[in-house]
């Protein structure tokens, strides 16, 4: 596994970036960088930062990812630590739960949601490419989502906010190629807290009632037969960061259990 590892995924003793790192798809993202021996940051809201969703070896910075200022303020303290990244890996957003119609979206709620979900990509990638264009492998991995393809109905907010995320991406790895490699997953449903709403956002309730309806239904389409795990998604995200993935950019690797195949 070590040698696999040492080939496919990142180098040991490389920097990486974790943005949204303390839910359940980034914790087990940050343990297996942090066993392999990579040095992992991890970005993520006050409430997440919490000893139940951290993993010992990170390092913690708090902020917002609504908020530009807090954005930069982070970035800074990783800048005090850090002359390069390595690799940067998005993966803050949530869903409006429970589900409605885009017609009882409020304004608010769709850009607080579009500002988590996307914008804070777009910031978070440009307050860090000084730090990336000094690495000699960098690169960008974004989560995006199987419901960016193929919408549910009453998702219509955070299926918009995932396509233009794959959207992004791919404007990035143009533009930034041929230095920086810039590409993203998308899974189907994972067995994590997202499911109910997402970590740190307990305040707004965590409700999987509207999954648990539906998961007969959905993993009997599911040619693997089940719900994904974190390490099913972790895993790629390892690769994509890694040497074994250096011919790769402005591609998305679909994880959905053979659901959707685009």
């Amino acid at each position: 596994m070590e040698q696999q590892l040492n080939w496919l995924g990142p180098a040991r003793g490389s920097h990486m970036i974790v943005a949204g790192g303390c839910g359940g798809i980034g914790r087990e993202l940050v343990a297996q960088a942090v066993a392999y021996g990579v040095d992992v940051t991890v970005l993520d809201l006050p409430g997440s930062i919490v000893p139940a969703h951290c993993i010992e070896g990170a390092r913690y910075i708090s902020f917002d990812a609504r908020d530009e200022a807090s954005i930069g303020a982070a970035i800074s303290k990783v800048a005090d630590q850090w002359k390069h990244v390595d690799a940067f890996v998005f993966l803050c957003g949530y869903p409006i739960l429970p589900r409605r119609p885009l017609s009882e979206v409020s304004l608010s709620a769709w850009n607080d949601l579009m500002q988590v979900n996307l914008t804070s990509a777009y910031l978070l990638t440009n307050a860090l490419l000084p730090l990336l264009r000094e690495s000699e492998w960098p690169s960008i991995t974004t989560v995006a989502s199987s419901l960016g393809y193929q919408v549910m109905p009453g998702m219509g907010a955070y299926a918009t906010s995932k396509g233009a995320l794959v959207s992004l991406t791919k404007a990035l790895a143009m533009e930034l190629a041929p230095k920086i490699r810039v590409n993203a997953v998308a899974p189907g449903a994972v067995e994590t807290e997202f499911l109910g709403g997402g970590t740190g956002r307990e305040e707004l309730g965590n409700d999987r009632t509207w999954f648990d309806a539906m998961s007969d239904k959905y993993v009997s389409a599911v040619p693997l037969g089940r719900v994904a795990a974190p390490s099913d998604v972790a895993g790629p995200i390892l690769f994509l960061a890694g040497r074994g993935a250096a011919y790769m950019t402005g591609q998305v690797l679909h994880l959905n259990g053979g659901r959707l195949t685009p």
